[in-house]
């Protein structure tokens, strides 16, 4: 069984995109809600979360040993380190998780299109000066003729 992320805010962050927030919505499941009326700016946002996801997998172990210091480091601002730049960039989208989660459960409330073009820009930019790569997504060949 693999050792749980410490501290808390960092295991927090590192289920940015799963954990239950207000209305018990993640970040997902929030995102699902508005994609009806903003299909595009959903898939920009998960396009992000796929590439911070693929760049953090293999650094886990790391995640586990070193959990507090990266964890200060984050909060120092401290931009030497990838994986401190891109838990930074989750911080980001886990904020907008909280926002999106608590529009879709009061969908009357502020609507969040500011916020999430103004994230969505930033982590890109983020990953882009990381350096991390785009995910390379592979479409199943076009069928040709009546079949």
């Amino acid at each position: 069984m693999a050792a749980e992320v410490e501290p808390p805010e960092l295991a927090r962050v590192v289920a940015f995109a799963e954990r239950p927030r207000t209305g018990d919505w993640s970040l997902r499941s929030a995102l699902c809600r508005y994609a009806s009326p903003h299909p595009e700016q959903v898939g920009a946002i998960l396009d992000l979360v796929r590439r911070i996801e693929a760049a953090v997998h293999p650094e886990s172990k790391r995640l586990d040993r070193e959990g507090a210091g990266l964890w200060a480091a984050v909060e120092a601002g401290d931009t030497d380190d990838q994986l401190v730049g891109l838990l930074q960039a989750m911080v980001e989208l886990d904020r907008l998780g909280d926002t999106l989660a608590a529009w879709a459960d009061d969908r009357a409330g502020h609507h969040p299109e500011e916020a999430v073009e103004t994230t969505t820009v930033d982590v890109a930019q983020r990953l882009e000066a990381l350096g991390v790569p785009h995910e390379e997504r592979t479409r199943p060949p076009r069928q040709r003729g009546g079949t």
